[in-house]
C-alpha cells in the first residue's frame, strides 16, 4: 500500500515544491485526513465501489472547495483511479516527504503532566544535540507514566518514566 500511495503522493509533493506550496498542500491533506477520521459517512461514500466516480468527484469538490488546485487534482485522480485507500495515508506520507526535504526528524515527547514551554524547549534542544538533527516534536500527556517522560524519535525510545523505573525495580526484586 505504501509504495502505491507514494506513486500518487510524490508527484503532488514535487508540484508543491515547484509551486512553493509545500505548507499549503500539507494543510490541505491534514484537513482531508481530519475529515475522513471525523466522518464515517464520508469514508464510506469515498470507498463505496457502487457509487459513481463522477458523483464522488462532485461531492469532494463541494466539501473541499477551499483546497489548492493541485490538491484537488490529486483527489480527483485518486478517485478516478479508484484508489480511495490512498486518502487514508496521504497526509502522513506527504508529511514524511516534507520532513525529509527539510531535514527534520519527527518525534514524540510523552509526559505524565503537561510540559511548560521552557522545559519542552530545553528537552528539544538536548535531543537535537543527542540525535544530531533538527527535530519536530509532538507533546503528549500520558497519565499512566506516573512521572518523568518517554521520548520516541524514529526507532529509538528513551524511557525515563516512573512507570518503567518501577517495572525495572520489580523485575530486579523478583530476580534477587
Amino acid at each position: 500500500m505504501s509504495s502505491l500511495a507514494r506513486r500518487y503522493v510524490e508527484p503532488l509533493f514535487e508540484v508543491a515544491l515547484e509551486k512553493d506550496q509545500l505548507d499549503l498542500i500539507a494543510g490541505d491533506l491534514a484537513g482531508l485526513d481530519e475529515a475522513l477520521k471525523a466522518s464515517v459517512d464520508l469514508r464510506r461514500f469515498l470507498t463505496n465501489p457502487s457509487i459513481d466516480r463522477r458523483a464522488k468527484k462532485t461531492v469532494t469538490h463541494k466539501i473541499f472547495d477551499g483546497v489548492s488546485e493541485y490538491t484537488m487534482n490529486f483527489m480527483k485522480l485518486v478517485i478516478e483511479k479508484n484508489r480511495p485507500e490512498i486518502f487514508l495515508v496521504s497526509s502522513q506520507l506527504y508529511q514524511s516527504l516534507l520532513n525529509e526535504h527539510r531535514g527534520v526528524t519527527p518525534g514524540v515527547v510523552e509526559s505524565a503532566t503537561p510540559l511548560d514551554d521552557a522545559t519542552f524547549e530545553k528537552v528539544r534542544r538536548e535531543l537535537e544535540t543527542r540525535f544530531k538533527t533538527k527535530l519536530h516534536l509532538e507533546r503528549r500527556v500520558e497519565k499512566d507514566l506516573v512521572g518523568g517522560m518517554r521520548v520516541r524519535v524514529g526507532n529509538t525510545v528513551i524511557d525515563g518514566s516512573v512507570k518503567s523505573q518501577l517495572a525495572r525495580l520489580k523485575v530486579s526484586l523478583m530476580g534477587a
